[in-house]
């Protein structure tokens, strides 16, 4: 393969990627529907007055583990042609009552039409939130997101095409619900896919 045909596998497998990234970082284009909370009415009532129900659960310091990672990056490869992921690491999502800071910090394995690559995203989004009981909304975003892909022994820097696509944050508009273990955060896989359900669990 040549060096001009290498550097155009790994733009294209950049953009790829980056398009995978922003799924997550791109406000559903549909009003999301509200998420149905399962109540347990059979759980002691002090457990209910003990257990955070609104935006109140979403505070602390959380991880979407691998599993959860692989499970969104596998919906975002079966709606783009010719393209698989694997995930491996996974990502911090901490709130206060009234900011949040997004932390990825994960490699991926990537095949663009029958190329193989690897990327790796670090860095973090931080901004301030609000959240009604079923949605998060999200402002004043900072974002130092790195991506960087190999294909093919070409490495190319995505950081400055990914920056360029971030009009939302990664949870803005997103649709989500008080678990047992956490908050369970609906990302957006794009325009006219359904959400992943992406369960957070406690960091440390």
């Amino acid at each position: 393969m040549s060096l001009e045909s290498r550097r155009l596998g790994a733009i294209a497998a950049v953009s790829l990627l980056s398009l995978a990234v922003l799924t997550g970082c791109s406000a559903p284009a549909d009003e999301p529907s509200t998420p149905t909370v399962e109540t347990d009415a059979a759980a002691p009532e002090e457990v209910e007055e003990d257990a955070a129900t609104g935006p109140e659960c979403l505070i602390g310091d959380w991880y979407i583990a691998e599993d959860q990672m692989q499970g969104f990056y596998s919906a975002v490869s079966g709606s783009n042609d010719g393209l698989d992921i694997s995930v491996e690491g996974g990502t911090g999502l901490a709130f206060t009552d009234a900011t949040y800071t997004y932390t990825p910090d994960f490699e991926i394995l990537l095949q663009v039409a029958g190329t193989e690559g690897t990327g790796a995203i670090t860095g973090g989004i931080s901004g301030d939130y609000t959240a009604t009981d079923t949605v998060i909304t999200t402002s004043q975003e900072v974002s130092d997101i790195a991506v960087s892909v190999t294909v093919s022994g070409v490495t190319m820097d995505g950081a400055d095409l990914t920056n360029s696509f971030l009009a939302d944050a990664p949870i803005n508009s997103a649709p989500y619900e008080c678990g047992d273990d956490g908050p369970i955060i609906h990302f957006s896989t794009g325009e006219g896919n359904p959400t992943v359900p992406m369960q957070l669990t406690p960091a440390g």
